[in-house]
């Protein structure tokens, strides 16, 4: 029943970006810019991502732990920045649910079982990688494995997070073409 009122509150957060949005063409052209590099960190993260079977330090995760997250944190800032006019005001309820709903629930969870899967590897990558701030020196024990389009497209279905935010996109642009 969470996971209802999770998708109802997201889909009703992305509805009133919309409806206040009054994009501009410096809005769209900078937060598109925004969204762009936000779903470039959550498609180079989601295709080096074994979930629960190995520890993943390569790609993105050598220099941060959580680059889907952040790629998720530039996302709702930059469709607020697309949307301009009112949609503003969702950007500050939604960076509050961000870091102090979403990141501590997320921790408390993916920590311990990321800990209780791989231990003294987790504890050692996690106290050198920072969540959401990339580090210039990658993990010095991370591994240097390719980026794979079976793991961003079967393992981690990314492409559905893509089609959203081409959707949303798309729509702010008809904001603007026709308001």
């Amino acid at each position: 029943m969470k996971r209802v009122w999770k998708s109802i509150a997201i889909a009703a957060g992305i509805l009133l970006v919309v409806v206040l949005s009054g994009p501009t063409p410096f809005s769209l052209v900078l937060g598109g810019a925004i969204v762009f590099l936000g779903e470039a960190f959550r498609v180079w993260a989601s295709g080096h991502l074994f979930r629960n079977r190995e520890l993943t330090t390569s790609g993105p995760y050598a220099h941060l732990r959580d680059p889907l997250y952040l790629g998720r944190l530039l996302l709702i800032v930059g469709f607020c920045v697309m949307g301009w006019g009112y949609s503003w005001v969702i950007l500050l309820p939604g960076l509050a649910v961000f870091f102090f709903n979403y990141m501590p629930r997320k921790y408390r969870k993916e920590m311990a079982r990321l800990e209780s899967l791989f231990g003294e590897e987790y504890k050692r990558y996690s106290s050198y990688a920072s969540s959401l701030v990339p580090r210039l020196k990658p993990y010095p024990y991370a591994k240097q494995k390719p980026w794979r389009f079976d793991l961003f497209w079967s393992e981690n279905r990314e492409q559905y997070f893509v089609i959203g935010e081409i959707a949303l996109s798309l729509v702010l642009l008809g904001r603007y073409w026709y308001r």
